[in-house]
């Protein structure tokens, strides 16, 4: 990085970010030998400065936060800093911009990466974006010229809508790896602690989940008030200044899976999964659900307008849609002009069952775990033990790790100095990914919908006391028991009980689901019966029993079966009303689900296509779904599709039949797959050594390359049937996607040999029956319980 030439241009140089947070963190890189041995930083602003003028204001910046400074460090340090006057809007001004870097590039005799950085207010993003396009200075990563990169600050947009706009926008110029959106709060120590606390030891992560922990409860509560910043944060307010973003980024880290390992993408990747995982409030929850509150003389400060409904605190339940988190309790608290300092993840274990409390106890004995922020970085263990004496009697006590004692910290530079270090490296880790943002609102936007139409009421509170806290204590007394479940109740009929079906409805019946479920094997129905299913004695009386609108999904045979029970004499379409949804789940062809999305539009019913992968054991412990309809349909009954993944993958692929086309696509690579570990294990079987494949198949699964849970089943077979597979056929069963996938691929123009192969190979097995047959039956008999003869 330090041999690199690098210029920073700095768009909105002279506002209020760059006094308080850019200024100094460069300053402090500049002292610690951080930055680039080449490098600049241009600012660009509508006042009239020169070079030099435009140091002297920098200078002032600097004496501000560092009263104490090395004349000969600031001079050098004064001299990178070069200044280009423009308004957001002048074009001409980019063309300014871009002479001045092209004159710093023939100085250094070289060209310099480039690092843009918005330091602008979000209404002005549009504006400089397009200018920067069309001056030329967005240009894409390219060798020999260095790279660009830019920087947003957050809010990412007012809502979903314009969040997505904005990325939109950004991504026409921009490639995702040079996008770096600033959440400071990823950047503090303690946050990235979170990572260090529970990944790089084993002390709790095994029970880090709904069987040890009651609630998480996540507050940022300041003494602070909105101060100067009136006329700005009127048009903000509490919920989307933190808690659309520091909140929720908090709460993902917390929740987070285990990342495959500390990389930008893994990391990122698993952040948005549990935003992802994020229920959003039904319309019917919100008010039970959220509390929002002003404090006493907010609207008096200069800016705000008299009859401000703006929140300044706000306190929100949420809960997670993941087997890990089900049924843990979180809370999401923010507040201006509280009583007390507090910023920090509180999380509350469970108390033992039975309890072993000592008699005369009130109450049961929990533990608890503080990650604190402020007003002290440590984390403590709240925990019990027993008092010295006769008597059998506990008090609480703690162990606390401390970040640093007795060493203080500017406020905003330390995040900015690892955040503007990460970009000039190119480290991601620490900025918002889109998916993280499009999650975010997704969350948000129902909650702020219904602020805005005052369906939830303006408390008041008086400011430096915890008022709002008790306000909001009294308010939320059914916060989680009206909210989880819902109050609407989440049921669907289920059509078709096979090996797949019967363990998604037990699984939809364990995440509280209403299930009617039918199928034309009554004692399929009967057992399902016994565990909690509705069984009706016809699919009118599957409708019949649903509330409108309603949700009936299916997993019934590929092909003439789904007609059927769509289009038949006693049919769905025949008996469900305009509004209700179908969801076929089953293996369908991708244009047969095209063709029934438009059959049952035509009727006013919604259609969703999803492809199931996982097999009987992706059934019962969640699956990998690939959903294709509409978007508003998907969204309407996401809870349900959460419920079946668990913490297994989800996607919404795009419009009618994507669903099924990316599960179709997914079973042809599984044929090609499958064919090549069975190609594989057959030499090793004819090699001149001894070889054990049971336990070359665990030793593969244990960190080669090819481990994955092919290889995986593959071990399982060898257990259950041995190595010579003798009671097993060595021909091989198949289904219709293979030959969907090779037909597709040929009207599409791909060529697919591999894929090919595998499926010519099964059609041939039937009369050519072989090891590797055996090997391939094997697998379909592990991982979805097909017939091994």
């Amino acid at each position: 990085m330090k041999q690199e030439p690098t210029i920073l241009v700095i768009f909105g140089a002279t506002g209020d970010l760059v006094r308080r947070k850019i200024v100094p963190a460069l300053w402090h890189l500049y002292t610690e030998g951080a930055l680039p041995l080449v490098f600049s930083i241009v600012g660009f602003s509508r006042r009239d400065f020169t070079h030099e003028q435009f140091r002297a204001y920098v200078a002032e910046m600097l004496a501000a936060y560092h009263p104490k400074r090395d004349p000969k460090k600031e001079k050098k340090f004064l001299a990178a800093f070069r200044y280009a006057r423009g308004f957001f809007d002048a074009s001409d001004a980019y063309a300014h911009l871009g002479a001045v870097l092209a004159g710093i590039e023939k100085e250094w005799n070289t060209s310099a990466n480039k690092l843009l950085y918005l330091a602008v207010t979000p209404e002005h993003y549009r504006t400089v974006l397009t200018n920067i396009a069309h001056s030329g200075l967005a240009r894409k990563n390219a060798p020999g010229k260095g790279w660009t990169r830019i920087i947003v600050e957050k809010p990412f947009g007012k809502d979903a809508d314009t969040a997505m706009a904005l990325d939109v926008l950004l991504g026409e110029l921009f490639a995702e790896e040079q996008i770096y959106r600033i959440d400071h709060y990823l950047a503090k120590e303690m946050i990235q602690n979170i990572l260090a606390f529970r990944f790089s030891n084993n002390l709790f992560e095994k029970n880090w989940g709904t069987e040890s922990i009651e609630r998480i409860d996540i507050r940022l509560w300041e003494k602070i008030g909105v101060e100067e910043r009136g006329g700005f944060y009127d048009g903000v307010g509490a919920l989307r200044d933190v808690g659309q973003n520091h909140l929720l980024q908090m709460l993902a880290l917390v929740t987070m899976e285990r990342p495959d390992n500390f990389g930008a993408l893994a990391l990122r990747r698993r952040r948005a999964d549990m935003l992802q995982g994020l229920r959003a409030l039904e319309a019917g929850d919100i008010a039970t659900a959220t509390v929002r509150a002003q404090y006493d003389g907010y609207r008096a400060i200069r800016g705000v307008v008299p009859d401000s409904a703006t929140e300044t605190y706000f306190k929100i339940g949420a809960t997670l849609v993941s087997r890990r988190w089900q049924g843990v309790k979180i809370t999401l608290e923010s507040g201006k002009r509280m009583h007390e300092q507090r910023k920090e993840i509180e999380i509350i274990f469970r108390h033992p069952s039975p309890c072993l409390c000592p008699p005369g106890a009130v109450g049961h004995y929990r533990n608890r775990m503080v990650i604190s922020l402020e007003p002290e970085e440590r984390i403590v263990i709240h925990f019990w033990s027993k008092k010295s004496g006769f008597a059998y009697a506990l008090e609480e006590r703690m162990l606390a790790f401390v970040l640093r004692q007795g060493k203080k910290r500017m406020q905003y530079v330390e995040e900015y100095k690892k955040l503007l270090l990460d970009c000039i490296i190119g480290d991601q880790t620490l900025f918002v990914s889109t998916e993280e943002v499009k999650q975010m609102w997704r969350f948000i936007d129902p909650i702020q919908d219904a602020w805005r139409d005052n369906r939830v009421p303006l408390l008041s509170y008086t400011p430096d006391t915890d008022e709002a806290i008790m306000l909001a204590s009294g308010s939320t007394a059914t916060i989680f028991s009206e909210m989880t479940p819902p109050k609407k109740e989440r049921e669907v009929g289920f059509v078709g009980l096979g090996k797949m079906g019967k363990n998604m409805v037990v699984r939809l019946l364990e995440y509280g689901w209403r299930v009617v479920a039918y199928d034309r094997n009554h004692e399929a129905m009967k057992k399902l019966g016994e565990k909690g299913a509705e069984i009706p004695s016809d699919l009118p009386a599957l409708v019949g029993s649903l509330k409108h609108p309603r949700l009936v999904l299916l997993m019934v045979p590929a092909g003439s079966a789904v007609d059927d029970v769509l289009f038949g004499k006693t049919g769905l379409a025949q008996v469900l009303e305009k509004g209700d949804t179908v969801i076929d789940g089953g293996n369908s062809f991708y244009e047969d689900s095209v063709r029934r999305a438009k059959k049952l539009t035509r009727r006013g019913i919604h259609f969703l296509d999803v492809g199931v992968s996982g097999g009987p054991e992706g059934a019962r412990l969640g699956a990998c779904l690939t959903v294709g309809g509409e978007e508003k349909t998907f969204r309407r009954y996401e809870d349900v599709f959460r419920a079946l993944a668990g913490d297994a993958g989800l996607l919404y692929a795009g419009k009618s039949g994507a669903g099924h086309f990316v599960k179709m696509v997914h079973n042809g690579i599984e044929y090609g797959m499958m064919q090549a570990i069975a190609e594989g294990f057959a030499v090793m079987k004819k090699s001149p050594f001894r070889l054990d494949l049971k336990k070359i198949a665990e030793t593969y699964n244990r960190g080669s390359v090819v481990q994955s849970r092919l290889i995986g089943w593959l071990g399982d077979g060898y257990e259950a049937y041995g190595e010579d597979l003798k009671s097993i056929t060595g021909s091989v069963g198949h289904t219709g996607e293979g030959a969907w996938t090779v037909r597709t691929a040929k009207k599409l123009g791909v060529p697919v040999p591999v894929i090919k192969g595998a499926y010519d190979f099964r059609v041939s097995s039937k009369k050519n029956p072989s090891y590797i047959g055996k090997i391939l039956s094997a697998l379909r008999n592990q991982f979805g319980g097909h017939s091994v003869r």
